[in-house]
């Protein structure tokens, strides 16, 4: 078989269990190429044994699940051609053969359509491009949605899929370019760039400060808990999956917003494939990526490696050291292991390891609160960085970000039977992270995290999921249920270093410690305010997760089918922390009265009840009316500890009017889980209401449609969904609530609603065009805070109740949209393809947070992407592309740090700007 009709079967058995209808064909069918080889295919549901005889000839098949689904086979066994083997596995049946020119089988009943027939050859033609630009042929995507293999055109479920060309053609290397073509999706991040907070539909976010809940929108790669925010994620994928609303019955707690799905691309048993591909451009661009399949054993055991860095200098500059800010620096790699020892048992093992090293986010200081305490200090440094603009700054840390994420999972499923499935699903992952940042973005020691301890970690996480499942497929029923479990902890001390302004009587004293500019060098001063570092030597977190679930399947019709599904999550978490005060950090007062601004006796007091003083021990003798006497390392470590509980369950109905329409309906419950305030405990005990947060409940409607069109030679597909989603306990954040620090709380009640478009259609040949829009409105119906009491030794001032109800969610654009337009320009077939591809994405403006402020806002937006392909450059293994993004350089926020009502400040950091450059990719 030559290498492009070899690439046209494998890019077919993608599509395996999802091809378009079909008919017969007047094509001649010629024989199989003579391969003769030894079958051992059981009698048994014939979709079981065209999947076997996919395997063990090395071809790839199209046929339509639901044809076949009742029908059974004789079996085959002994040396057969191919097509002799094909023949005795249909005998019987009434299915007949179609084969075409370029070797694409495919099986059908006779009375199908008869024009499906152009569809088979069509497909096969999208098969045979697998490489060419995804705007130019109307594909269709294997999504796991449901937790097994379907076309996403057959999914009752609103979902964005993009396959690996995609992800190249559209220059997504994060969730800020994903959130550009997903309706309906929102990524934003906080002062550490790569902590991306992704909302579907309203609902997400990143969780709280304190232990439990977690994001709303969870990750998923290769169908275990993953993170999918950061660099290093998007590469060598089958496909990238965004489902929209609930998905707690097959994908668990805390999908209250959606899932994003990463396949991997797994070992392919029958050829050596691969790909390398090189990026570079402006800002020093040079990125670099590639991937390895062999197979080892005959359809027994495969391997393929893959691997990806990138690397690009910061777009934001400090004026004073030079440090680029925003830069990438970063490289994964991944193996993955199929191990196929009999035609029922498949063993799949994948490693994947990731590690950054960059130089963090540099945020850009945008108001100063005049009422706040440090208001007269920040004016000047607001008033120096309006006059630079947001591509400089000047930050008292050298911010970072470095982290080192290890995942191992096996997936294996056994076919026990022609109608039951078993798989088990265990993984361990370790992940690892530091950073500094400097939340006021200036020269001042206001808010500073220096990072961990060195050679330690902010965050230090063992986590661990094994998920067992059994599926039934018989006739009109499906079922698949099963048990998850998680157990996650800190294998090693969480550290962190904190800088805050010294008090004029330390810890406990009063305001900051001002000092004036004559003394600034005596004292060893860069500014005004004398650093105070807090350090935290040992804190830990735990989380434990089971949960039980079963989702039916039922086809009560023909092409009507009834879904139910039911899931039950128990979660448990907790922690401890210890925290003092440096001791080196008050020795400025033995200066201070060596100058003879205080009294030798002050300055000797005030070091010997702060130096080494441990602080929350500190804090909670004050409360009790004593006095803290603990200094490190004899402090105690505060425990905090919660639970929930909580169930989710989903009721549908899809109806299949015809081949190529999908119309269904479907309510969904979601979950997630509580948490606790560890801040609230230290200050006002567990008992309070603000210490236990409640688990959010999110309950919502949708409808829609799918469907592909054919009309005088014009294709199109239009998928549309409309949604209206009730929540409950909505878990927000409270900034700086107590003592500095966020809180996290529950809002009552709220909702949205909204609709999402996706479109494509081929006027003609060689052009496409496409659209997506989605209109999201969430606002809160009740929305009363908790008042806080004034806590003097946590220097907290009492904060009443406030009627929020109406206001507007967070980081959900009411509107976004996207188009692109594809183009095949006219060069001799002998130099191979030239396409042209522009899109253009917008979004509305989106609200950072629920209360009034200055630049509490982040104004809409849109950006431009071209790019030019050539593929097959004379003929070659060899692709060449020249891109740009960002085309006409716009200015937009990715981030927010919406302080201005409680620190006193707010300040973000802004998108990339213009870049361009050249990727060049060779296959073989």
């Amino acid at each position: 078989m030559s290498k492009k009709n070899w690439l046209a079967a494998a890019a077919m058995g993608a599509i395996l269990t999802g091809a378009p209808a079909m008919a017969q064909t007047t094509i001649a069918q010629p024989e199989l190429a003579p391969r003769v080889r030894t079958y051992v295919i059981e009698a048994g549901a014939m979709k079981a044994a065209l999947d076997a005889w996919a395997r063990q000839s090395g071809r790839a098949i199209l046929y339509r699940v639901d044809e076949i689904q009742s029908m059974r086979s004789p079996g085959v066994h002994g040396k057969l051609g191919e097509y002799a083997a094909l023949e005795a596995i249909i005998a019987g049946s009434g299915l007949v053969i179609h084969r075409d020119p370029s070797g694409s089988i495919a099986v059908s009943r006779p009375n199908a359509r008869a024009n499906d027939a152009a569809l088979v050859a069509e497909t096969a033609d999208a098969a045979s491009q697998a490489s060419a630009s995804e705007a130019t042929v109307m594909t269709d995507i294997v999504v796991t949605a449901r937790r097994t293999a379907e076309r996403a055109q057959r999914v009752p479920v609103a979902i964005t899929a993009f396959s690996q060309d995609a992800i190249r053609e559209k220059s997504i290397n994060n969730g800020s370019d994903l959130q550009n073509f997903t309706p309906s999706l929102s990524v934003l991040g906080d002062v550490s760039r790569n902590q991306e907070s992704y909302t579907i539909r309203g609902m997400g976010g990143s969780g709280g400060p304190g232990t439990g809940s977690g994001p709303g929108v969870v990750g998923y790669f290769a169908e275990v808990p993953s993170s999918a925010s950061g660099p290093g994620n998007f590469y060598d994928l089958a496909s990238l999956q965004i489902l929209k609303g609930p998905q707690g019955t097959l994908f668990g707690r805390n999908t209250t917003g959606g899932a994003v799905l990463m396949e991997p691309e797994r070992p392919k048993m029958d050829t050596v494939e691969g790909y390398i591909d090189a990026t570079i451009g402006n800002f020093d661009r040079r990125g670099l990526q590639g991937a390895v399949n062999l197979p080892l054993v005959d359809n027994v055991l495969a391997i393929r490696l893959a691997g990806q860095m990138d690397k690009r200098d910061g777009y934001v500059r400090d004026v004073n050291t030079g440090r680029d800010y925003l830069n990438r620096n970063n490289y994964s790699l991944r193996l993955g292991v199929q191990f196929n020892p009999t035609e029922r048992l498949r063993n799949y093992t994948a490693v994947n390891y990731l590690k950054v090293d960059e130089h963090g986010g540099g945020s850009i200081l945008l108001a100063v609160n005049p009422a706040r305490p440090y208001a007269a200090l920040l004016q000047p440094y607001l008033a120096a960085q309006q006059a630079r603009g947001v591509r400089q700054t000047a930050l008292s840390v050298p911010t970072f970000e470095r982290a080192k994420n290890l995942l191992v999972l096996n997936n294996t499923e056994w076919r026990v039977g022609d109608a039951v499935t078993v798989k088990n699903i265990v993984s361990y992952a370790r992940t690892r992270s530091t950073s500094a940042n400097d939340r006021d973005s200036t020269l001042l020691p206001i808010a500073d995290l220096l990072g961990a301890y060195p050679g330690g970690w902010n965050n230090n996480l063992r986590t661990v999921t094994e998920e067992l499942q059994v599926r039934y497929d018989r006739g009109p029923l499906r079922v698949q249920g099963g048990g998850f479990f998680l157990d996650q902890k800190t294998p090693a001390p969480l550290t962190f270093r904190t800088v805050n302004p010294m008090q004029v009587g330390g810890l406990l004293g009063g305001g900051p410690l001002i000092v004036p500019q004559a003394l600034w060098s005596t004292l060893g001063l860069s500014g005004p305010l004398a650093p105070a570092l807090s350090l935290q030597p040992s804190a830990h977190v735990d989380g434990r997760s089971k949960a039980l679930y079963a989702q039916a399947q039922y086809e009560i019709a023909p092409n009507l089918t009834a879904t139910v599904g039911y899931r039950w999550t128990w979660d448990r978490f907790g922690g401890d922390i210890q925290a003092y005060q440096d001791a080196d950090s008050y020795q400025i007062f033995s200066k201070l009265a060596a100058l003879g601004l205080v009294s030798p006796a002050q300055a000797a007091q005030v070091i010997g009840l702060n130096a080494n003083l441990c602080v929350y021990d500190a804090f909670k003798a004050v409360a009790a009316g004593g006095f803290p006497t603990l200094k490190y390392p004899n402090c105690t470590s505060p425990t905090f500890n919660g639970k929930s509980d909580g169930a989710t369950w989903q009721v549908g109905l899809d109806w299949r009017a015809d081949p190529e329409t999908l119309v269904y309906a479907v309510s969904r419950r979601g979950y997630k889980s509580g948490a606790s305030n560890p801040i609230v405990s230290l200050f006002l005990g567990e008992s309070h209401p603000l210490f236990a947060v409640r688990p959010e409940q999110v309950t919502d409607a949708e409808v829609g449609i799918k469907r592909d069109w054919s009309l005088d030679g014009v294709r199109a597909r239009t998928n549309l969904s409309a949604f209206y989603t009730w929540y409950n306990d909505i878990q927000v954040i409270q900034r700086a609530a107590i003592s500095g620090s966020d809180i996290l709380t529950n809002a009552q009640r709220a909702r949205v609603l909204g609709l999402e478009f996706e479109g494509m259609i081929i006027p003609v040949k060689g052009v496409t065009l496409g659209a997506t829009y989605s209109y999201n409105s969430a606002k809160y119906l009740e929305y009363d805070t908790i008042a806080i009491p004034a806590i003097p030794q946590a220097l907290t001032a009492a904060q009443p109740s406030r009627d929020l109800a109406g206001t507007p969610f967070s980081f959900v654009p009411k509107q976004k949209y996207s188009l692109s337009a594809a183009i095949a320009l006219p060069i001799p077939a002998e130099a191979g393809r030239l396409d042209f591809t522009a899109n253009w994405s917008h979004q509305s403006s989106q609200r950072v947070t629920p209360e009034a402020q200055p630049f509490d806002t982040i104004a809409a937006y849109g950006l431009l992407n071209l790019r030019l392909d050539w593929r097959e450059v004379w003929g070659a293994r060899l692709d060449l592309a020249v891109f740009a993004t960002n085309v006409l350089d716009k200015t937009y926020r990715v981030t927010a740090n919406p302080g201005y009502n409680n620190s006193g400040f707010a300040g973000s950091i802004f998108g990339e700007p213009a870049q361009y450059g050249v990727q060049l990719r060779y296959r073989y």
